[in-house]
């Protein structure tokens, strides 16, 4: 798989808050834990989009990515007691996605790990917008993907990760093999170097 064929879509409106679900999204996560069947379709509803992004941004086809989705699916419906204790529903599901992705690769390829610190992490920006002419908002995504393109893949893995689906530092570690320390020093100098260097990416992020 060549390295930086994935690509993601950001708009300039924000996805939804996955915080701000709240408690509806843990009654939901734990009606799924329970077992409950028809939390499942509303599961899957509300990450599969998601999922399909991050993996895209990694480099896989959406084929790959489709079977993969499936496949992390069926297997907590078949066995919804591997989701007892788990508190954070989202980033469990990007982790358990990314497992997926490596057995599929340990299946066909030389490389048989998909590790972080060498993996390429591409982003294709949509910028969104009425207000703006759509000849200005080609011109304002290509400014945003240029400016991306030079922090290094782990970095705009870690500010997609953080400021796109708002994860927490340990959730990020665990992604990227790292320390809840080493996610935030991470995000810390990608987020100095935008400031020092890309203004335009401190408005797209909210820094």
């Amino acid at each position: 798989m060549p390295a930086g064929t994935g690509t993601i879509n950001l708009n300039m409106k924000r996805f939804v808050s996955y915080k701000d679900l709240g408690e509806e999204e843990r009654l939901l996560w734990e009606a799924f834990a329970r077992g409950e069947r028809e939390a499942f379709g509303d599961v899957y509803t509300r990450y599969a989009d998601a999922l399909l992004s991050y993996g895209t941004g990694l480099g896989f086809d959406r084929e790959t990515l489709k079977d993969a989705i499936h496949d992390t699916f069926y297997k907590l419906y078949a066995d919804p007691a591997l989701l007892r204790g788990v508190r954070e529903a989202k980033s469990y599901l990007f982790r358990a996605l990314r497992n997926r992705l490596v057995n599929s690769r340990k299946s066909g390829a030389r490389e048989v790990e998909l590790d972080p610190r060498g993996q390429e992490f591409s982003i294709e920006v949509s910028v969104v917008d009425e207000l703006i002419e759509e000849e200005e908002r080609a011109r304002v995504a290509r400014e945003i993907e240029r400016y991306l393109g030079e922090l290094t893949a782990r970095q705009r893995e870690a500010i997609y990760l953080r400021f796109i689906h708002e994860f927490e530092y340990d959730e990020i570690a665990a992604l990227l093999n790292l320390s809840p320390h080493g996610a935030r020093k991470l995000v810390s100098r990608a987020i100095i170097t935008i400031r020092e260097r890309y203004p335009l990416l401190v408005l797209f992020f909210g820094l």
